[in-house]
């Protein structure tokens, strides 16, 4: 009669080691992107929305107004005028605010970090570039901005 031990080899033990550790870094891999793929999304979707409110408020105040009035350098604070109504724009920290006359003040875009346009005053069309950075996303959109002729 043969006298056999029970237990396992030790290729037997090497074999399920190899296993478990391709299941185990499998799993921290799917965990990993769980977490992250979220998180980079709604940073994305911060940028574009802030961008996209941005536009609507110039676009709309550009089409009411006659003139578009930069200050010189960093192009911020900038207005719009229309007669006597003025909407005008500035950069607090990284919030786009808008003012219509002298006490309304609205936030328009949080996460705007630089914004580009022409220093003076310009009638007709007027280019004004936008960055917005959301964590590890930015974006930059450049919205061509036609003013009313009279």
């Amino acid at each position: 009669m043969k006298s056999r031990s029970a237990g396992f080899t030790l290729v037997e033990l090497l074999v399920v080691l190899g296993i478990l550790t391709l299941i185990t870094g499998t799993l921290l891999l799917i965990l990993n992107q769980i977490f992250d793929i979220p998180r980079w999304g709604n940073a994305q979707l911060a940028v574009d929305s802030d961008l996209r409110n941005a536009a609507l408020w110039l676009v709309r105040d550009a089409n009411e107004s006659q003139a578009f009035t930069g200050t010189a350098g960093s192009c911020v604070p900038f207005t719009f005028t229309h007669g006597s109504e003025q909407y005008g724009y500035t950069l607090n920290g990284e919030t786009l605010e808008r003012r219509a006359g002298i006490t309304t003040t609205n936030n328009i875009a949080r996460h705007v970090s630089e914004i580009n346009c022409p220093s003076g005053t310009v009638t007709g069309t007027v280019a004004v570039t936008l960055h917005a950075t959301a964590g590890e996303v930015s974006g930059s959109a450049t919205y061509t901005l036609t003013m009313r002729q009279y």
